[in-house]
């Protein structure tokens, strides 16, 4: 008898590698609707690798198996806060629930946590560090799609994800339910309304009416209140929108500096954020004028600048550019004397953290006047044409520069500091002790 050969199995080729991550991922955080029959049919597939064929077939074992023994741990669960957003993202959203977690788990609450990605987003992310860092199965646990679980108070953060719902969603009795509308329907806004759609706002209310029941929307700051009362009135008339804003929050305590930076004879003004044209004034002219080129001045930033290379040229000589996560910043704000913050004129900034970070280190904030109504005393505020003049005047006077720097530290201890979400959440049911 001849020796029996197996046939090659061959290699999954790249764009079948891609596809094959993405369809996984799916699987894995509850989109097995779109997953499962594109999966099923690279398996049955004579056209494919022998390869491709395994790892399909291997993915949906997989999730089989997944699902059988998520469903024999299923646990009836009583928490206080349970928490529904994407905790993948690198950027802001996922450090304000770090921020309002830490708050949680300070006070004593017992606290869940729902993985919802955004479905058209990369699903297969792993939890952003700052999230997984805090679960230790005690009082923050991550939830099984098939836990039965109770609450006083179930926050859903990011409007996005609720575009499309997962396929597999626990069953939460809760209190009260928010959604944290911590981004506009659309990212510009203009004389003729909205620009590129980042979520609709319609599809979005049904979708959590039809999941949860009755909610009430909470925006993060006045400018995406005013965005969806201008712009979305009707849905607005069919919500519950909160008379107050969710504003983030931090621990003040972490970000004080003992004292200002000592005098060199520059001004060293900086701002921190993710280098996207939303984040950065449209036009050459307003970039300059918010970031003087003066002698005089240092130019910090920390968050990349590419976007002003591109519509400047070049980066100015007087700037000094460190990456997204290149350095703690609270380091990068202990080492500024002045902190700027000016945005695209057709943007809608959501809220603001960057600047509040520096308000909380004890660093006085120059910034677009858009932010009063958020921020108030807090901060000072003038036109791009007056930002040099403005940042002088501040650093050649101590005392002044003293009084907004602890101006500002009072006002972000009794509106954006764990205490005021503490405050906030036991307005809503959560027994906190407060």
């Amino acid at each position: 008898m001849g020796e029996h050969r197996v046939p090659p199995l061959g290699n999954v080729p790249g764009s079948r590698r891609r596809a094959l991550r993405k369809l996984t991922g799916r699987l894995e955080y509850g989109f097995s609707t779109e997953a499962v029959p594109e999966l099923r049919r690279l398996l049955g597939a004579a056209d494919e690798t022998a390869a491709t064929r395994l790892e399909a077939g291997a993915a949906l074992l997989d999730w089989q198996e997944r699902r059988r023994g998520g469903r024999a741990a299923a646990t009836r669960l009583d928490l206080d806060i349970v928490i529904v957003s994407h905790f993948a993202l690198p950027g802001g959203n996922s450090t304000a629930n770090a921020e309002e977690i830490k708050a949680y788990r300070a006070a004593g609450l017992k606290v869940g946590l729902l993985h919802h990605p955004v479905f058209h987003w990369d699903v297969s992310r792993p939890l952003n560090d700052k999230i997984a860092a805090l679960v230790d199965g005690e009082s923050v646990r991550l939830l099984n799609a098939w836990d039965p679980v109770s609450c006083a108070l179930l926050i859903v953060r990011l409007p996005t994800i609720a575009l499309r719902l997962r396929d597999d969603l626990p069953a939460i009795d809760a209190g009260r339910t928010v959604l944290i509308v911590n981004q506009t329907p659309f990212k510009f806004y203009g004389p003729e309304g909205g620009v590129e759609e980042a979520w609709d706002a319609e599809r979005v209310l049904a979708n959590l009416d039809a999941w949860v029941g009755p909610h009430t929307w909470y925006p993060v700051g006045p400018m995406v209140r005013r965005a969806l009362v201008d712009h979305h009135a009707a849905v607005v008339a069919g919500t519950d929108l909160a008379a107050e804003d969710w504003t983030e929050c931090l621990d003040p305590a972490l970000w004080c500096r003992e004292a200002a930076r000592p005098s060199d004879g520059r001004i060293r003004i900086g701002r921190h954020s993710r280098d996207h044209p939303l984040k950065w004034p449209e036009s050459p002219e307003r970039l300059r004028e918010c970031h003087p080129a003066d002698e005089d001045f240092e130019v910090h930033v920390l968050g990349g600048a590419a976007t002003v290379a591109e519509r400047l040229g070049r980066v100015p000589a007087n700037w000094t550019v460190h990456e997204f996560g290149a350095m703690d910043a609270r380091e990068f704000l202990h080492g500024l004397d002045v902190f700027v913050y000016f945005i695209a004129e057709e943007g809608r900034e959501a809220f603001g953290l960057a600047p509040l970070e520096a308000m909380a280190a004890g660093v006085p904030v120059v910034m677009d006047p858009r932010f009063e109504p958020l921020f108030g005393a807090a901060a000072v505020y003038c036109e791009p044409g007056e930002v040099a003049a403005t940042v002088r005047a501040l650093a050649a006077d101590p005392e002044a520069y003293a009084a907004q720097a602890e101006r500002a530290r009072l006002i972000v201890e009794e509106r954006f500091s764990h205490d005021a979400l503490l405050r906030r959440v036991a307005a809503l049911g959560v027994a906190t002790g407060r």
